[in-house]
C-alpha cells in the first residue's frame, strides 16, 4: 500500500472516531440535560393486578399521601428508596415493592401482591391466607372470591395480624395445606364450595350441592380421608345417586360410613 493511501486510512479513522466520540458526547449531554434530579411525578404500577384485583393502583397513592415520607419535589438522593419500599410492603395484600427511578424524572413504584389461597373467618375477624402462609386483614372479599374456611376456627392471632402463620400453629399449616390440595385436585377444585369448622378437631367439607356434608373429623392425613371421599362420588353416586344421603363419614379408618336420609 501506497504511503498516500495509508495517510487516507489514518484520516478516514479518526474523521470516524471523531464522529462516534462526538455522538456519545452529545448523546451524553443529551441525557444530562434531561435528567431530572428531582421527584416530578410518582407513578403506581399494580404488576399482578389482572389476577389478583385486591388492590388498586388509586389505593397505594391514597396510602403514600398520609405517610410522612416525601417525595414529589423532592432531590431523588434524599429519598430513602429502601425505607419507600418498605413502607409500601407494609400495605395491605402488598409482596414486593420496588422503586425506579427514570431519566425523565419519574418515580415508579411497582408491585407485586400476596395471592390469596382461601379466606378464614375467625373471631377476631376476616383474613386471607396465601399458599405461601402468609396471612393479611381481609381487603375487599368480593374482589376476588375465594374458599371460605368458617365456624369454630383456633386463630390466635390479633384482630390486624399481618405476617406469616406462625411455626406453632400446625393446625393453621394444615388447613393451608389441604385447601392447596383441594384447589390443585381436577374434581375437588369444582366440587367443594366451603370448608365448616365444628371444632379444631371435627372438620365439615361442603360440596356445591350443599348435601351430603363430607365429615374428615381432624386435619390428620386428609389427602388419604380425601380420596374415600372420592370413591363416594366415583362409585356410589352413579348406581344410587346422592339425594338419599345426608352425610359421608371417612374417620373410620378404611371405612367410608354413607348415612341415609330418614324417610
Amino acid at each position: 500500500m501506497s504511503k498516500t493511501k495509508q495517510i487516507l486510512h489514518v484520516l478516514g479513522y479518526l474523521a470516524l472516531s471523531g464522529v462516534v466520540g462526538a455522538y456519545f458526547y452529545f448523546a451524553g449531554s443529551l441525557v444530562r440535560e434531561r435528567s431530572q434530579e428531582r421527584c416530578q411525578e410518582v407513578v403506581v404500577v399494580v404488576k399482578d393486578s389482572l389476577e389478583n384485583p385486591l388492590i388498586q393502583a388509586h389505593e397505594i397513592a391514597n396510602f403514600l399521601e398520609n405517610n410522612p415520607l416525601k417525595m414529589l419535589g423532592e432531590n431523588f438522593a434524599e429519598i430513602n428508596m429502601h425505607v419507600l419500599e418498605k413502607e409500601v410492603e407494609s400495605f395491605a395484600s402488598v409482596r414486593q415493592c420496588h422503586a425506579v427511578r427514570t431519566i425523565n424524572g419519574t418515580l415508579r413504584l411497582e408491585i407485586v401482591q400476596h395471592m390469596p389461597l382461601f379466606r378464614v373467618e375467625t373471631h377476631r375477624g376476616s383474613f386471607f391466607v396465601s399458599r405461601e402462609q402468609f396471612i393479611i386483614p381481609m381487603v375487599n372479599p368480593y374482589r376476588l372470591p375465594v374458599m371460605v374456611v368458617s365456624g369454630d376456627v383456633p386463630f390466635d392471632y390479633p384482630a390486624a395480624y399481618r405476617g406469616t402463620v406462625a411455626p406453632a400453629d400446625t393446625w393453621l399449616q394444615q388447613m393451608s395445606r389441604m385447601i392447596s390440595y383441594i384447589t390443585d385436585h381436577v374434581f375437588w377444585k369444582e366440587k367443594v364450595q366451603s370448608v365448616s369448622v365444628a371444632n379444631s378437631r371435627d372438620i365439615l367439607i361442603i360440596p356445591e350441592e350443599k348435601h351430603p356434608i363430607l365429615k374428615i373429623g381432624s386435619l390428620e392425613q386428609f389427602e388419604y380421608k380425601m380420596d374415600k371421599l372420592l370413591e363416594f362420588y366415583r362409585v356410589l353416586v352413579p348406581h344410587l345417586g346422592m339425594e338419599k344421603y345426608i352425610a359421608v363419614d371417612a374417620r373410620f379408618g378404611n371405612q367410608l360410613v354413607c348415612t341415609r336420609k330418614e324417610i
